[in-house]
């Protein structure tokens, strides 16, 4: 396993919540809000979704006075990790 593995494992122990956000996500790129209701969570999928932000997993941007989401090379390498070992 290398480091950035290990790295990815230590996330998934400190951010577990983080996983089904990443999930949610997995290709596409969604609005703040069509992906809290997809998640069915507004305060608490947002919290979860700047944490996403500061670790790094997702990238956010301004478009037309919308924020839009979508994974970063890291969140995609968490989420085949993640079907790896089956979690």
């Amino acid at each position: 396993m290398n480091k950035s593995e290990k790295d990815i494992l230590k996330l998934l122990i400190r951010e577990k919540a983080v996983v089904r956000l990443l999930k949610t996500i997995g290709n596409e790129e969604y609005s703040t809000r069509e992906l809290l209701t997809l998640l069915g969570s507004y305060g608490y999928g947002h919290k979860l979704l700047l944490r996403a932000k500061k670790n790094g997993l997702v990238e956010r941007k301004m478009l037309k006075n919308k924020m839009y989401n979508k994974l970063t090379k890291k969140g995609k390498d968490v989420i085949k990790l993640t079907k790896a070992i089956g979690i």
